[in-house]
């Protein structure tokens, strides 16, 4: 419609409309420009491509396209085709989409798409995995793979071409373009063409990158290999990308080390796996079955029920199959729960790709500081041009140094150097071993206000030692150690029994601490659960039968064994708990004097501490009566066997870099799981506190909400009420420690919980929940915040936080790879 316009006046109106040649450019040059703008608007803005290309239709059944619009930070919006087709199921009509490998599908009650949810998503108890006998029926295979897809990452592999007409198209990109234009035209050639192929060979330097980066991605989906699953009451052999959910599948550990092919609920039978891959975590971990737990009793496979889960692409080390009906390759039986991207590595995989992949400079500051200067470019402008008529300039000329000087205001090498430094970094980062998965979050770095820090296993090391047990003989009250084999048989009989160590053909893996105590004592595990001094096997030993893992939730670990000695008169059930001296003081039969401050005396010196306790059963239970045990049951009426304490030494670059830290005006916390007075040992050994402390805490048996404000040493002791405002002289003068307890009521007065968090310095007995939650708070409080931390229970608060920073146990493989690979860096240089 212009250009007719424009052609019409220019050849019949040309001295009544126009009259110059300037005037000419100029129109002819806003009716390109608005041509052009239209066209790129609409690869910029999903919403005015939605303006401009579709008519809104109310009726979801005659759509043909959705647009999606996902949060910041998660890719850019899109416009999606919707897929109409008859449901397998109800044989009704179906209306869906797939966004980010997401599968979304119209709900006609709520009049809303929603999301595709697994069956294990909807199942909160733990009754659906158990007996079950998968897929019984063609039609429901049918239905179930028409509906989630195959087992796989199937992620697209774009052409080069097709990538850099994405990037050729960017704001600034174009951008830069009219500016060579622009340059061109006030005959600045050279320089304008060699920066024009220096912007293109940039350009295709990154869209190589990116087509590297998914082609590493495609590589994650590992390789279909030959699974059992049982399917109409049979077992037979199929590919593992075509497992779907409901499907019960044998699990063994395959020649080539392959991983477990997607997210599985363990039904019978017990695995032995290494989790690195997604937690980061080397120790090898032992998951159980669902079959001995009730079927009301509710499952939550994210959180409190992940030692009943095998998740996607871990590697299994060893199985135990079934002692009933065993599959033909003698697996673990399992359940599958989710597939394809529905998995935890599928999740992964989804949050490197989508995740925003260009750094922006578009933030608010950017924003205020362009427009700021662009006041005194158009002020600027404005007066060249008057100085310009005055002079009778050439207004073409005129016009063009009045863009050049608006141009001015932003700089267009500014996002070639910003994407120039983040590459930069990424490749700096990657000849420590340290990779980002998100680009995005590096120019974040630079203004991080608080650092969160884990205790154990970040600023201590993993490998605790073992000092020796406190207050064996509960008669009387000492805080001498004794060694392992010093203390009555009892507690030995404790310590050789509550852990979760397994002997391997490559021999015994678990928690090195477990490992470190298990030593101490001089006694072996043997193959079947068996532990006995070295040399005494016959004579006595212990034989675990059941094990209650370790929860953090819970902050305690047991064992059910059978106990053969010759004080007794004949084989015993033996039941042994390990634990935080404060859960387990609840649990006691009878506590004794002075248990409080032992535990106090040893925690208040940074060592972590352990309580101890056992029960002996009168008779030997069989197999059935041990399954029939509640963890409730068999973790009560305990009889006291001591403490065990360990001494968390420091790792040697932890008080340099917080000293750094603090000195760069950053504020350092801890958030930890341990006791509050350990974690205020170390924090004070890294200067994280420096002033008295006060810890807030509450005591669990306690029915009102009230908590307690007191040092140390105990000296100072008050009651407070958390729903009233805050002293500001005890925030003035002293350091706080918050337990987890005193969380949980300050958390329902938000105004107080602000104060909290911007008064703590120390975080103790935190559930993983209650991290991302601080974490959240100090974003919500405006502050730009780092985590760090290595294990399982940090993953929530490493993803709130702006910038986090996982601590990943290398294998000595892995170690020896990236020595070489720094080796040949250095001979490039």
């Amino acid at each position: 419609m212009f250009y007719p316009v424009f052609s019409y006046v220019y050849f019949f109106h040309y001295d009544t409309y126009l009259g110059s040649e300037e005037w000419t450019f100029v129109a002819l040059g806003s009716i390109i420009t608005l041509h052009a703008l239209t066209f790129l608007v609409c690869q910029w803005s999903v919403d005015l491509k939605a303006l401009f290309t579709c008519v809104r239709e109310k009726d979801v059944h005659k759509a043909s396209i959705i647009k999606i619009v996902p949060y910041r930070y998660q890719g850019k919006g899109m416009l999606v085709d919707l897929e109409h087709s008859k449901s397998i199921d109800t044989n009704e009509d179906e209306i869906s989409f797939i966004f980010q490998q997401k599968k979304f599908i119209w709900n006609p009650d709520k009049k809303q798409f929603e999301q595709l949810l697994y069956p294990a998503d909807t199942n909160h108890t733990v009754g659906p995995y158990q007996n079950t006998n998968g897929l019984t029926t063609k039609k429901e295979i049918e239905y179930l793979a028409h509906t989630y897809g195959m087992n796989k990452f199937d992620i697209p592999l774009p052409t080069f071409m097709e990538l850099f007409k994405e990037h050729a198209v960017a704001p600034f990109f174009v951008f830069q373009i009219f500016c060579v234009g622009l340059w061109c035209l006030d005959e600045y050639w050279y320089y304008s063409l060699f920066t024009l192929v220096m912007l293109v060979v940039f350009e295709c330097t990154v869209v190589y990158q990116r087509l590297r980066t998914i082609g590493e991605f495609r590589g994650m989906n590992q390789k279909p290999y030959p699974v059992y699953v049982k399917r109409e009451r049979k077992w037979i052999q199929i590919q593992s990308d075509e497992l779907l959910p409901g499907d019960v599948v044998s699990i063994v550990r395959t020649k080539e080390d392959q991983g477990v092919p997607c997210d599985l609920v363990i039904a019978d039978g017990s695995c032995i796996v290494n989790e690195a891959m997604l937690s980061g975590e080397s120790t090898p971990l032992i998951k159980e079955s669902v079959a001995l737990r009730h079927p009301e009793e509710e499952f939550d496979m994210n959180a409190t029920d992940r030692l009943n889960v095998l998740y996607g692409g871990t590697k299994v080390l060893q199985v135990s199959p079934p002692k009933t009906e065993i599959p033909p390759d003698h697996g673990c039986v399992c359940v599958v729960a989710r597939t394809g991207f529905g998995t935890s590595q599928g999740e992964l995989v989804r949050t490197m790709i989508f995740s925003t992949e260009r750094v922006s400079a578009n933030n608010f500051e950017a924003l205020l500081f362009i427009l700021f200067l662009l006041i005194f470019a158009i002020a600027a402008s404005a007066y060249v041009w008057q100085k310009g008529v005055e002079n009778d300039r050439k207004r073409s000329k005129l016009l063009l140094d009045c863009i050049l000087i608006i141009t001015s205001v932003v700089p267009p090498e500014l996002p070639m150097e910003l994407s120039l430094a983040v590459n930069s970094s990424l490749v700096a980062l990657s000849k420590f071993a340290i990779f980002c998965t998100e680009p995005f979050r590096i120019p974040f770095a630079g203004r991080v206000d608080v650092c969160c820090f884990d205790k154990t296993g970040t600023l201590t090391g993993e490998d605790l030692v073992f000092e020796g047990v406190a207050f064996a003989d509960s008669s009387k009250p000492t805080t001498d150690l004794s060694t392992a084999t010093e203390v009555p048989k009892e507690t030995q009989w404790v310590l050789a029994s509550a852990h979760a160590l397994v002997q391997l053909e490559d021999g015994i893996v678990g928690d090195p601490m477990e490992k470190e105590t298990l030593k101490a004592l001089g006694w072996e595990l043997f193959p079947g659960d068996i532990v006995a001094p070295k040399g005494e096997k016959r004579s006595q030993h212990l034989q675990i039968r059941r094990r209650y893992q370790f929860s953090s939730a819970l902050k305690r670990q047991s064992s059910v064994s059978t106990l053969v000695h010759p004080s007794l008169s004949g084989p015993k059930t033996f039941v042994a708990v390990k634990g935080a001296p404060e859960t387990l003081r609840t649990m006691y039969s009878q506590v004794p004097e002075k248990y409080v401050d032992i535990y106090r005396h040893f925690t208040s010196k940074g060592s972590r501490v352990l309580a101890l306790g056992y029960k002996i059963l009168d008779t030997q239970l069989s197999t059935n009566e041990i399954n029939d045990l509640t963890r409730e049951s068999v973790e009560s009426d305990l009889i006291f066997a001591g403490f065990i304490v360990f001494t968390c030494p420091l790792k040697e670059d932890a008080v340099v870099a917080l000293k750094e830290l603090n000195e760069s005006s950053h504020r350092c916390i801890m958030i930890t799981g341990d006791n509050p007075l350990t974690a205020c040992a170390v924090a004070r050994d890294v200067a994280i506190i420096e002033r008295d402390v006060l810890i807030i805490d509450r005591d669990e048996t306690r029915k009102d909400n009230l908590v307690v404000f007191h040092s140390i040493d105990e000296s100072y002791r008050i009651e407070f009420d958390p729903t009233k405002p805050l002293d500001s002289k005890v925030l003035d003068n002293y350091d706080l420690c918050l337990t987890g307890s005193a969380m949980s009521q300050f958390m329902l007065n938000k105004e107080n919980m602000n104060v909290i968090l911007e008064h703590t310095w120390v975080y103790a007995r935190v559930s993983p929940s209650q991290k991302e939650y601080i974490l959240t708070g100090l974003k919500d409080l405006g502050y730009t915040t780092l985590m760090a931390g290595d294990g399982t229970n940090d993953v929530g608060a490493l993803k709130q936080a702006h910038i986090g920073v996982a601590l990943l146990d290398g294998t000595m493989e892995d170690l020896q790879k990236i020595a070489e690979r720094q080796r040949i860096e250095r001979m490039k240089i």
